[in-house]
């Protein structure tokens, strides 16, 4: 969004989409909801959509750091670890918003219905509470997916350039 003119094409990116991106941060950190930061924003740069990335919780260890899932329904922030927030979507944000994220952890129920095979499995959790598990390796995972996820979001945004040449630029 603020590469154009003179140093856009300068830098050979005169073919560049007018992109933002922000990091609203949690509201344990930052005292404000990501829907109201982000509702702030929309009113105030008028963009066509919003792509809201999050981690998820995976419903199955096989997706655990595997899946990427996409959808045009926004996205619940904190949701999958029983922590709802107000959702980013059209009908909050008066725009078109498209969700994104790639599941980090899951739940310890989930792990002993796999593991045992049992439908109803016996409570996981030390004093009955949720546990979430997410994988020893969980800094590689979190690196590699938000490679992916950019590539993605840039292929998808940026048609004009292929992905060596959005690679080239990123570096």
């Amino acid at each position: 969004r603020h590469i154009e003119g003179e140093f856009a094409r300068s830098a050979g990116l005169e073919g560049l989409r007018p992109t933002a991106v922000t990091i609203p941060g949690v509201l344990g950190k930052t005292g404000v909801e990501t829907s109201e930061v982000v509702k702030g924003l929309c009113e105030t740069v008028k963009p066509a959509a919003v792509i809201a990335v999050d981690a998820l919780a995976a419903r199955s260890l096989s997706r655990l750091g595997n899946t990427v899932q996409i959808c045009n329904t926004g996205i619940s922030p904190g949701s999958g670890v029983g922590n709802n927030r107000k959702a980013l979507n059209q009908e909050y944000l008066g725009i078109p918003v498209i969700g994104m994220g790639i599941p980090t952890v899951v739940d310890a129920d989930v792990i002993a219905v796999e593991l045992t095979g049992s439908d109803k499995p016996e409570k996981t959790a030390p004093g009955g509470t949720q546990m979430m598990v997410t994988p020893r390796e969980i800094d590689l995972i979190i690196e590699r997916a938000s490679r992916l996820t950019a590539m993605i979001i840039n292929a998808v945004l940026q048609t004009e350039f292929s992905p060596l040449e959005l690679i080239a630029v990123a570096k």
